[in-house]
């Protein structure tokens, strides 16, 4: 495939410099404020840790956010967090971000769209796309790519709009990963996982104290593995992090990581939807029939990325009020990608053309010629290039009788994007709907570049919130985040002038506040209100047909949620229960085409989504551990311009999900110990697109695990996965769906010193 010439990372132009600039000062004040008087010994403050050692808690309320602003345990947050730690990763062997997600109810995964979209991790929070919403330490995980989780200690999902802790988009809420970071003991650990598929992977994960407050840490990994009932989707993959730590246990500490991440795999274009008849609801063709296991993409589907990524980190603390921490984040993707989209033709016709279409000729016995959608499968090269700076003060202390809590600080970040699109020389053969295998062993000729996109973008933001303590129970508060947002696009044929040049800058407020009622420590009470802006261009790069409808007098998506919820902790803090109502709306929305899946359009639709959260974390024994949550999502299309979408479901959005997974110890501490658990994960039925009109069914996934730790330093785990051999669907499109893997049975060694 043809490549691009790499490229040094941008460096920071004037509003960066004077961003930075705008954070020291902010620093600066709160340094030289008015010194308060410390909260008296029935109110303690608070003060974040420099260091963490040994283990978190069960109990998941009780852990922290990650997220520096909310600075925060997750049960004193007014937003629900959902969270998978480090013992439901290792016990359940998550290998990437999208399986550790399988745990968290109301995420969807979507497909991307090659040439005309983007692959990699593509989410959906409470039916609501979250692109641009991942966060690795509070900093944004730059590039759509598919992560590794070799280094994550635990994942975070924040719902409802978020725009004060994420920044632009955030629309249903974004997601943050914990790193695994250097610590004050002394630990060194291996894990080798084979299995069916086949199924290869090795982890190191070693962590040495070099001196009194300092400490390193490496993380490895090497990955070669194929998927059960999946036809040529193979993954080549390996990894290497290692990071340094100064000044553990002090008030002043700096860490430097690095990450280089190349991932090597086969890219599943989905399983074609079919229609029963004329104005019947489509469903993947694998619910007729078909062979799950097709695979309907040729040798050129794959993705191959490499990522760098260096971040250092930078706190303070200034006795017991006041900590300020400055974090900066450089990463670059670069990414070779094509991807093979088929399509069946939908009910929406005549009887004659129906009879003559692809579903069809299906149900009428025959074996239909699929033929693969446009410019979306072309392949194409892309390369980002960010740097990220975020200043945050966080300051606790007294005026009078009021307790304070203020958060504030500045966030900077630039990124480039240069992708390059290459037809294919000859076009690609088409592929019959039951016997794909003819073109799978295709290796495909690429042409000369035959498109050019080039987008940069800055944002600048300034955000602050304040926690007033009304009283040791009640509080409130507010805040804000100012963003100015500039965007320069261009895109059109190499060599050529471009045939869309757009510069685009906007500004825009996203408030938040509401109010916290703590009647015991262990309990939790609120209502919040949050916000968060979308503005146009955001996804010019990788949604081209944005670009191409593009209208100067569009506004923003506007993303509101309000919440009502409740965090109570039980037996002594070690089990945590909580439930939410929320209401989420998006104004402005830009939606899916719906006469070409492949475009997106910005329609003025309004979409609304209310519903209920529910979870249980922690050890209900010390014996019995268990993490599991339910969702129900009430969606609905409210405002249109397309008339028969208004008072239709939104897409992608299941109306029920829930997941769980429990474990119990016998024996423990015994040589006799066995651990035993198990799972589910359980979606009801989504559409695939506004009208309604195509779905994908029901999900269920039953899950097992039994563990027997050998000795003090050695652990054999046997994990199985969809024990049901039940047809799931992982990720989903307008016209197609991503048919999961089968009955999986993984055995994993793991040794620890």
């Amino acid at each position: 495939m043809s490549r691009v010439n790499n490229r040094s990372l941008s460096p920071p132009n004037a509003a960066l410099v004077a961003g930075l600039s705008l954070g020291a000062a902010m620093v600066g004040d709160l340094a030289f404020a008015q010194a308060p008087t410390l909260a008296d010994a029935s109110t303690p403050v608070a003060v974040p840790e420099v260091a963490v050692t040994g283990e978190r808690p069960a109990n998941q309320l009780q852990a922290p956010t990650g997220n520096p602003r909310l600075p925060n345990s997750i049960q004193d947050t007014p937003q629900t967090i959902n969270v998978v730690p480090q013992e439901v990763l290792r016990e359940q062997t998550v290998t990437t971000l999208e399986q550790a997600l399988r745990n968290v109810p109301g995420i969807t995964s979507t497909i991307g769209e090659g040439n005309g979209g983007v692959t990699g991790d593509q989410f959906r929070i409470r039916g609501f796309s979250s692109q641009n919403d991942v966060l690795v330490d509070g900093l944004r995980d730059f590039g759509s790519y598919q992560r590794d989780a070799f280094t994550y200690e635990d994942v975070q999902v924040l719902k409802g709009a978020s725009g004060f802790a994420f920044g632009t988009s955030a629309i249903g809420g974004g997601i943050n990963v914990n790193s695994k970071v250097p610590g004050l003991e002394n630990r060194y650990g291996a894990t080798a996982t084979g299995g069916m598929g086949p199924f290869a992977r090795f982890t190191a994960d070693i962590n040495q104290r070099i001196s009194e407050t300092a400490a390193i840490r490496l993380n490895v990994m090497g990955q070669s593995s194929s998927l059960v009932d999946k036809d040529g989707i193979d993954t080549r993959r390996w990894g290497v992090a290692p990071s340094i730590a100064f000044g553990l246990g002090t008030p002043t500490t700096f860490t430097v990581e690095y990450l280089h991440y190349e991932d090597r795999h086969t890219i599943d274009g989905g399983m074609p939807v079919v229609y029963r008849g004329l104005n019947a609801i489509g469903r993947p063709a694998s619910e007729y029939g078909v062979r799950r296991s097709n695979w309907y993409g040729v040798q050129n589907d794959e993705d191959e990325v490499t990522v760098d990524r260096l971040t250092a980190r930078f706190a303070h603390r200034f006795g017991d009020w006041l900590t300020i921490s400055n974090d900066t984040r450089l990463t670059r993707v670069d990414r070779d990608t094509a991807l093979t989209p088929v399509n069946c033709a939908t009910s929406n016709v005549s009887l004659a053309a129906y009879n003559a279409s692809c579903s069809g000729q299906f149900f009428r016995g025959l074996n239909p010629t699929l033929a693969y959608t446009g410019g979306a499968s072309a392949p194409y090269n892309q390369v980002n290039e960010a740097i990220q700076n975020l200043t945050t003060a966080l300051a606790r202390f007294r005026t009078g009788p009021v307790r304070h809590e203020l958060t504030a600080g500045v966030d900077i970040a630039r990124e480039t994007v240069h992708r390059t699109a290459y037809p294919y020389v000859p076009t690609r053969p088409n592929v019959t709907l039951l016997d794909p295998s003819t073109n799978n062993s295709l290796l495909l000729a690429t042409g000369a570049a035959n498109n050019e996109r080039k987008t940069e973008s800055t944002n600048l933001g300034l955000f602050v919130n304040e926690r007033l303590y009304l009283t040791n129970q009640l509080s409130v508060f507010g805040g804000f985040r100012w963003t100015n947002y500039d965007l320069d696009y261009r895109a059109g044929t190499p060599g050529a002038a471009f045939a869309q040049d757009f510069k685009i800058h906007d500004s825009f407020w996203d408030p938040r506040a509401g109010v916290i009622w703590e009647p015991t420590r262990d309990q939790t009470y609120y209502y919040s209100y949050s916000t968060s802006t979308t503005p146009p261009g955001t996804f010019f790069t990788t949604f081209p047909a944005a670009a191409v409808n593009f209208d100067r007098n569009l506004e923003p998506e506007r993303n509101t949620n309000h919440e009502i919820g409740a965090k109570v902790s039980l037996l002594d803090s070690r089990l945590g229960l909580n439930a939410a109502l929320f209401h989420a709306e998006k104004g402005n929305a830009f939606v899916q085409d719906a006469d070409d899946p492949t475009a997106v359009i910005a329609t003025g639709d309004r979409q609304r989504i209310r519903g209920v959260e529910l979870g249980i974390t922690g050890r209900i024994t010390p014996e019995w551990n268990i993490n599991a949550a339910y969702t129900h999502l009430d969606s609905e299309t409210t405002r249109s311009l397309t008339a028969n979408i208004v008072g239709k479901r939104v897409q992608y959005v299941p109306k029920h999900s829930a997941s769980l997974w429990t474990t119990y110890d016998i024996a423990r501490d015994t040589p006799l110990n066995v651990t035993l658990g198990g799972g589910i994960v359980w979606r009801s039925q989504v559409f695939l697109d506004t009208a309604n009109t195509a779905e994908v069914p029901s999900n269920f996934s039953l899950d097992a695990l039994v563990q027997h730790k050998v000795n003090q330093n050695l652990t054999v785990r046997v994990n199985g996965y969809n024990l049901t051999n039940r047809t799931n669907y992982d990720g989903f499109f307008g016209n197609r769906a991503i048919v999961a893997a089968g009955r999986t049975v993984l055995v994993s060694v793991a040794a620890e010193f």
